[in-house]
């Protein structure tokens, strides 16, 4: 699993119970290498098992919402991820 890979930020738990997490844990650092490296990519775990992942590309501009709103208001089949999952981990890594 990823959660022991990385020193991750991490959120607090919302509404639905999923957790945020993105590394680099410096929310600049990691803005400006999802950037400068063209996008990052989000894996979903739940109850210990991969049962989603999502590859986004950058747009080349500057970053400047902050990380864990971004990730939550991504979205999957037209729902924003913090209402479609539930009780999920969420992990946002530089590619």
């Amino acid at each position: 699993m990823l959660e022991n890979k990385y020193d991750y930020k991490i959120s607090k738990a919302d509404k639905n119970g999923n957790v945020y997490y993105h590394f680099p844990k410096d929310e600049d650092e990691f803005k400006e290498a999802v950037v400068k490296n063209g996008g990052m990519s989000v894996y979903v775990y739940q109850d210990d098992k991969l049962i989603d992942e999502f590859h986004t590309k950058s747009q080349g501009y500057k970053w400047t919402s902050p990380v864990f709103n971004y990730l939550k208001t991504m979205n999957k089949n037209r729902e924003r991820f913090y209402r479609y999952y539930k009780n999920c981990k969420l992990f946002a890594v530089v590619d």
